[in-house]
C-alpha cells in the first residue's frame, strides 16, 4: 500500500509539473484577464488593480515564482524516486532538499520585493509560508545528511 500511495504521488508530482509549465506560459495573457475580471466584480479599489499599473513587473516576478516553484516540484519528484526504489537515504537527496530551500527562499524574497511595488497581502502570505518551507527543507537536509552518514557507516560494518 505504502508503495503505491509513493507511485501515485510521483505521478501527482508529474501531472503538476506539466500543468505548472501550461500555467507558466500563459501567465502574461491568464494575468491579464484575471485583472481584468477581478477589477470588475471588485471595482478599481481593488488591491489587484494596482498589477495593471506595473504589468510588466507583475508577469516576471509571478514567472519568476513559477520557475522556482517547478524546480521545487522537479526536486521532489527526483527525491520520490529514490523513496520508490527503497533506496531515500543518499546524498542526493540532501542535495535536493537545499537546492529546494534555496528555491523557496528566492520565492520568499521575490514577493517580498515585490511588495515594495505594489502591496497586497496575498503576497505577505506567500512569502511567509515560503520561508518556513525554506527553513523545513534545510532542517532536513541536515537530517538526512545524518541518516545517510549513518547508513553509510553501518553499510561499511556489515
Amino acid at each position: 500500500m505504502a508503495n503505491r500511495l509513493n507511485v501515485w504521488f510521483k505521478r501527482f508530482l508529474d501531472l503538476s509539473i506539466i500543468i505548472g509549465i501550461f500555467i507558466e506560459v500563459t501567465v502574461p495573457i491568464g494575468l491579464r484577464k484575471a485583472v481584468e475580471q477581478t477589477i470588475k466584480l471588485n471595482g478599481e479599489t481593488s488591491e489587484y488593480a494596482a498589477i495593471n499599473d506595473h504589468f510588466l513587473f507583475a508577469v516576471i516576478s509571478i514567472m519568476l515564482v513559477g520557475a522556482f516553484a517547478l524546480l521545487i516540484l522537479y526536486e521532489l519528484r527526483k527525491m520520490m524516486k529514490t523513496v520508490i526504489s527503497d533506496d531515500c537515504f543518499v546524498q542526493e537527496n540532501v542535495t535536493s532538499l537545499n537546492r529546494m530551500a534555496y528555491y523557496a527562499f528566492a520565492i520568499a524574497a521575490i514577493k517580498i520585493f515585490r511588495c515594495f511595488v505594489y502591496f497586497t497581502f496575498a503576497a505577505i502570505i506567500i512569502a511567509g509560508v515560503f520561508l518556513f518551507a525554506g527553513v523545513l527543507s534545510k532542517v532536513l537536509a541536515k537530517v538526512f545528511d545524518r541518516a545517510v552518514s549513518y547508513k553509510e557507516e553501518n553499510d561499511l560494518t556489515i
